[in-house]
């Protein structure tokens, strides 16, 4: 029975039209191709998670680092779900309608037509029990728990709805670019420092008087800074500021290509699993799209 499929397959390959024959074959090898591609890149994905150790916030370095926390909403207006209206830390969420068509010799086919689609941009939070940083969603491959589809087959056409959600206070893996900056503030303050210390640097003689402390006529690096923690502390009082501001954390996508921006709120052990499976899947789909591009290359021209 297979032989005879076989023979049958082989019959229709040869009597494909030349063009149609290297569409199909090209459009196989363009399946290898892509299969191998995803392989390599789930793969790559695995072995960051497992490499790459988990930093506290706090103490993270700046670059490329792994996070783990929980997700918090920033100050302001909540972030809400536009299909539900439920309200979380991040939503994605697609609508797509039933297509009905009808081939050749009377076969009917359907497929799925998106409709709509949208994904949250909004920045949020993710908390350790050191610090918080700041989550920039943008371009971030994004894996949740809560994911959820639903259909309205009594609609005309039929329709499909799905969306996934990451809710306040739900546990938080995130591996990406991260660097911390000054906040507003901070950076106010310095400029009005900067401003005071060119101020005393007009009265020179009052300057020495106040922090030439070894009475060389000059300011030392010491001496100097300690001029500066001076003038700091009085844009402060002046401010009502009692210390100085913390520094904000933000994790973002990477500049570097192979360094994946992954947020999760599936554990580490899960995710490393997760992207484990997808590019063993994407292996086999190689090996079989890669075969069959060998097989009809060789049953057309004889090989």
């Amino acid at each position: 029975m297979l032989h005879q499929f076989d023979a049958a397959l082989a019959e229709h390959i040869l009597n494909f039209p030349s063009w149609f024959f290297w569409v199909c074959w090209l459009a196989i090898c363009g399946l290898a191709l892509g299969s191998f591609y995803r392989m390599s890149r789930w793969f790559q994905h695995a072995r960051l998670i497992e490499n790459v150790p988990t930093a506290k916030i706090r103490s993270a370095a700046q670059g490329y680092v792994e996070l783990s926390g929980v997700a918090k909403q920033m100050d302001g207006p909540l972030i809400v779900s536009p299909l539900t209206g439920k309200t979380c830390v991040w939503y994605h969420y697609k609508i797509e309608e039933k297509v009905n068509t009808t081939r050749a010799y009377g076969r009917s086919d359907s497929y799925w037509r998106t409709v709509k689609q949208q994904r949250s941009e909004d920045l949020f939070l993710l908390e350790d029990d050191t610090a918080r940083c700041v989550i920039d969603p943008d371009n971030a491959e994004v894996i949740v728990q809560d994911k959820r589809t639903w259909h309205q087959p009594h609609r005309s056409p039929p329709r499909r709805y799905t969306e996934q959600l990451i809710h306040d206070g739900e546990p938080l893996y995130a591996i990406g670019f991260f660097r911390t900056i000054a906040t507003i503030e901070y950076q106010k303050t310095r400029q009005q420092v900067a401003a005071l210390l060119r101020q005393w640097k007009n009265d020179p003689k009052d300057l020495l008087h106040r922090f030439d402390r070894n009475q060389n006529k000059q300011l030392d690096s010491q001496e100097w800074e300690q001029a500066r923690q001076h003038a700091e502390q009085q844009i402060k009082h002046q401010n009502g500021q009692c210390e100085k501001e913390a520094p904000l954390n933000v994790m973002s996508q990477s500049h570097i290509a192979n360094q994946a921006y992954i947020l999760s709120s599936e554990p580490e052990t899960v995710l490393i699993r997760q992207y484990q499976w997808r590019a063993i899947r994407s292996l086999l789909l190689f090996f079989a799209s890669g075969a069959s591009a060998v097989w009809i290359f060789n049953i057309r021209f004889g090989f």
